[in-house]
């Protein structure tokens, strides 16, 4: 049994992640500040400050989060696995065997085009494996790496 450590991956993702996860969570925060609205009007009396704390909140979620998510978000592709680092409070890290992959589908989206982004989708028999934000050139050259590495000659 091998004792030995598997760095941890170190390909970021794209500035451009980092700025379409804060406009998706800045217009979060405005859709809770609307709905905040409404509340803090019915009741008024009781909850006078809330529209402003639902404000203030979405703001720093809007901020803060986006930059850690963006921080903390790492892959890489290895000789026989893709390792896929993520997450803010509850840090995850995927390995995805090659040899497991059944096909690669990359996703534009008129959202993700307004970033320049794609995202490339792994499918294997256990679910599908993201990475939510990389540049088209650069997801269209992991893709054909992965398909490369899954091509192997036939046994028979």
């Amino acid at each position: 049994m091998s004792t030995a450590v598997r760095p941890q991956p170190s390909n970021p993702l794209p500035g451009g992640a980092r700025r379409m996860w804060t406009c998706e969570t800045l217009l979060g925060a405005l859709m809770l500040f609307v709905i905040a609205l409404g509340v803090g009007r019915g009741v008024a009396a009781l909850m006078p400050w809330l529209p402003l704390a639902a404000t203030v909140a979405g703001l720093a979620y809007g901020v803060l989060l986006p930059r850690e998510r963006h921080r903390r978000w790492r892959w890489a592709l290895h000789e026989s696995e893709l390792d896929i680092v993520c997450g803010v409070w509850n840090v995850t890290r995927t390995i995805v065997p090659v040899t497991r992959i059944q096909h690669v589908s990359v996703q534009r989206t008129g959202w993700t085009n307004a970033f320049g982004l794609v995202r490339l989708h792994v499918h294997t028999a256990a679910g599908t494996t993201t990475i939510p934000g990389l540049a088209p050139a650069q997801a269209d050259d992991l893709r054909d790496r992965i398909l490369a590495q899954l091509q192997t000659p036939d046994d028979l």
